[in-house]
């Protein structure tokens, strides 16, 4: 009998631990509802049917964009469009420099923009002339295109800009979309109207694949569904970027079932994926300081895909607003800089990949979305505190050319000791900027004003050597240097600022 029990006991125990560890035993699904149900079980019998890249089969010629007016549009030149990107022609066409002025002898400055995408679309023979007077032709091919929206990118507040370490912290919000029509074509066509699930109406009716889209503005795309299909918009990602750990909601966030950044949106008939990110990021940036501190800097924020197939990310209009928003003073408040301007432009690299599976070099296209933030440094700031100061401690050390040449002893103590000052002050902005291997303006400016301080310590050690045997001569040196060595320091240092 005891035997028996501890059978049941070994037996019942097996039977939980099997069933807790088994995902066939137990559907531990996080994203449960009707709609993400038809997911799970319609793929099971059409693994294929979830495909997302958009097939086309055109020139590959895309046109760049502009902001004018509230309005999103064709970027041109004269009228004529400027060519974003060309898939099948990279040598004759440049990326955001090449003009279209004819193709099949229309002229596209006459073209507006819907009339001009609806002619690039077109398949078949296609014969290009350049706005430099370039002429070839282009054949229509079959190829996959990604085309991402970034719907809305909000900056909240820029909270410090490094030079010296190259890092903007900013607050910010991004939406990430794109349009799925695989998913509604599949949802809407005659075998998903067949597909019957497995939850009724309260008239006893079942309801089908095109009726639940209405019931659902935004269904979460948790961790157990990723897997099933094809995400492209995943792999939207910012360059040079890392998020602060403690305020960050994205995609890798532990608290995504919480507020959730990947979903399914619905709406005017439409099925998009949507991609949010948001929080304090560091940006890491490239500056160039030469002319410190009347510089002016472009943040870049730079954002890339890793995906082998042809990928766009194109701005939408609320993009431009907020940006354009962000340059009141009263929002952004900034106080070191000022932003001048915000712009927003494509960028294409040709970069060189190792094929893994083919074993051979290939070349592979990145298209890149940069947000530039053109600002200027508050000069003022160097300018009395730093610059000023300088020049007041040059004045020390100069004036000691007016005591009477004979008393060298109070001319050489007070050189020195201005010298020494000058030295101890240059440490007030070196935590500003890194260390350099090349010489900022002020950097120029200071050097300057060590070899002309150092002017009447080495004068008046050498006119304490030769007083005693030609005194007028040495009053007229030094009459000609604090003359002329005062007004070739200023001259130069004017060079320094305003000429190059």
């Amino acid at each position: 009998m005891k035997f028996n029990r501890i059978i049941i006991t070994v037996l019942l125990n097996a039977f939980i631990l099997i069933s807790f560890f088994n995902p066939v035993q137990a559907d531990n699904r996080i994203c449960g509802n009707d709609l993400t149900n038809f997911f799970y079980d319609f793929h099971d019998e059409k693994d294929d049917e979830f495909k997302y890249p958009e097939k086309r089969n055109d020139a590959g010629i895309f046109f760049d964009f502009a902001w004018k007016n509230k309005k999103v549009i064709t970027k041109r030149n004269n009228g004529y469009p400027i060519v974003k990107f060309s898939y099948f022609e990279k040598e004759k066409i440049k990326p955001g420099k090449t003009a279209i002025k004819f193709i099949n002898s229309i002229d596209l400055s006459k073209l507006n923009d819907e009339q001009l995408e609806k002619l690039i679309r077109k398949s078949g023979k296609i014969n290009i002339e350049l706005l430099s007077g370039e002429k070839f032709q282009l054949i229509s091919k079959l190829y996959r295109l990604n085309d991402f929206k970034l719907s809305d990118f909000e900056i909240i507040s820029i909270q410090s800009i490094d030079s010296a370490k190259g890092i903007m912290e900013m607050s910010f919000e991004a939406y990430f979309t794109n349009n799925r029509n695989d998913i509604l074509k599949t949802l809407s066509n005659d075998k998903a109207l067949e597909y019957q699930l497995t939850k009724l109406d309260d008239d006893g009716n079942y309801i089908y694949g095109y009726e639940i889209l209405s019931q659902f503005s935004k269904v979460d795309i948790c961790d157990d569904l990723r897997p099933y299909f094809l995400w492209p918009l995943s792999t939207v990602e910012f360059e040079e970027f890392r998020y602060d750990a403690d305020v960050r909601e994205g995609l890798k966030n532990k608290e995504k079932l919480v507020s959730p950044v990947f979903e399914i949106t619905y709406d005017n008939n439409e099925i998009r994926t949507l991609r949010t990110e948001k929080g304090v990021g560091f940006f890491r940036q490239d500056f160039d300081l030469k002319k410190f501190p009347f510089d002016t800097q472009k943040l870049i924020i730079s954002i890339g895909h890793s995906t082998s197939d042809l990928t766009f990310l194109t701005p939408e209009p609320g993009v431009f607003l907020n940006l354009e928003k962000f340059i009141d003073k009263k929002i952004n408040k900034l106080k070191a800089w000022e932003i001048k301007n915000i712009e927003i432009k494509n960028r294409v690299v040709e970069l060189e990949k190792w094929n893994l599976y083919e074993k051979k070099i290939v070349p592979r296209t990145q298209n890149y979305l940069d947000i530039e933030i053109t600002i200027k440094r508050a000069w003022k700031h160097y300018a009395f505190k730093v610059m000023l100061p300088i020049f007041l401690i040059l004045c020390v050390a100069w004036y000691v050319l007016w005591i009477p040449t004979y008393k060298y002893e109070p001319r050489l103590n007070t050189s020195i000791i201005a010298l020494l000052a000058l030295i101890a002050y240059n440490f007030v902005f070196q935590d500003d900027i890194p260390k350099l291997e090349y010489l900022t303006d002020l950097d120029r400016f200071v050097l300057l004003s060590y070899i002309f301080c150092c002017i009447p310590v080495f004068s008046s050690i050498a006119f304490s050597k030769f007083i005693s045997k030609n005194q007028k001569k040495v009053d007229k040196v030094n009459k000609f240097i604090k003359i002329w060595g005062g007004l070739l320091y200023c001259l130069i240092s004017i060079q320094i600022f305003f000429y190059k």
